[in-house]
């Protein structure tokens, strides 16, 4: 790591601390690669953490681990690259089954070691994924959300009985992954409806997706009325909601954790055949596809992200705790 860096601290809940010449104590692996960073993301599980209700993240802590780099040293210098901030074993029975998301014996980019809410980071070489040098460095940032959204799609994929663009999709929350979710299923063709409570995120559902959003708090949403249900949300009034919305033979994938513990309608789940499945992450297949996804167009244009210097953190989370941030991501960038 380098000695000495401008970087981002999470030092307690609701503070995020800038500091000119943070040096890390963390012990490089010896294949990590050292990346200069030139974007990096603002994630729900980052603001969980500013909230103090992650205990898997604790003050003291560079968050962030949606990003883009560049390589600093070595026969790759300058290649511009993201990466797979889940480090994993590549030898416990998930890893060997292509479902590394599941690892036995993982670490975590911004979680169990240091993130990307900083000039400099380190990470393992086998996490990295090059891009073109050509792209734009914010849409390479957005490719670890974008292929929770990719995992999550293609799970609603192979559990529904009907084509997914025969699907009447119901994708709940348009913060980040929900409107990824719902921009990659507009390329699928898939006729939904989104739900969000922020009213400031509607004007984007409706200029990106084309769809007008709707705030739940307002209007009632049908009972059984959708073949495919996306909680990108996860609260206990979301999860809720995701079983009395779908149809008999439906499927529900829950995305979100925003709340700890649930309580569901186990009896429509058993009695009407409700598929209920669980989307943790993405694995590396996911997260490639995403890149290239992005690459091609398939979350449209991605003009939507707002962008802010790295110095300026601890004023993105205030305005993404208070509501006032309309945009569904903020990229902070080191190199302002």
């Amino acid at each position: 790591m380098i000695d000495k860096m401008q970087a981002v601290v999470y030092t307690a809940p609701q503070e995020m601390t800038f500091i000119n010449d943070y040096h890390s104590n963390q012990v490089d692996r010896d294949d990590d690669v050292l990346l200069s960073i030139q974007a990096v993301g603002i994630c729900g599980s980052d603001m969980h953490a500013y909230h103090g209700k992650d205990p898997r993240r604790n003050p003291g802590l560079i968050l962030g681990h949606e990003f883009c780099g560049e390589i600093v040293d070595g026969p790759d210098k300058g290649q511009k690259v993201t990466g797979n901030p889940l480090i994993t074993c590549g030898k416990c029975e998930y890893c060997l089954q292509g479902r590394d998301n599941l690892c036995s014996d993982r670490d975590m980019i911004g979680m169990s070691r240091q993130g990307a809410f900083a000039q400099y980071m380190t990470i393992p070489k086998q996490c990295l994924v090059h891009a073109p040098n050509t792209m734009n460095s914010n849409h390479v940032a957005l490719t670890e959300p974008a292929a929770t959204v990719v995992h999550a799609v293609n799970l609603a994929i192979e559990n529904s009985f009907k084509p997914i663009s025969e699907c009447h999709t119901l994708v709940i929350g348009a913060g980040a992954i929900g409107l990824l979710t719902a921009l990659l299923l507009k390329s699928y063709g898939v006729k939904m409806k989104v739900l969000e409570t922020n009213l400031a995120r509607h004007p984007c559902v409706q200029d990106h997706v084309g769809v007008k959003a709707v705030n739940p708090l307002a209007e009632t949403i049908d009972e059984n009325a959708f073949d495919v249900v996306i909680d990108c949300v996860g609260s206990e009034k979301t999860n809720a909601l995701s079983i009395s919305s779908v149809k008999a033979g439906g499927t529900v994938v829950n995305v979100g954790l925003l709340s700890w513990t649930s309580s569901i309608d186990i009896r429509k789940i058993t009695l009407q055949e409700v598929k209920l499945v669980g989307c943790y992450t993405y694995n590396m297949e996911d997260f490639k596809s995403a890149l290239t996804f992005i690459e091609n167009g398939s979350f449209g244009d991605l003009s939507w992200i707002e962008e802010m210097p790295l110095s300026e953190t601890d004023a993105a989370f205030k305005s993404l705790h208070n509501g006032t941030m309309a945009s569904a991501k903020v990229i902070l960038k080191p190199h302002f």
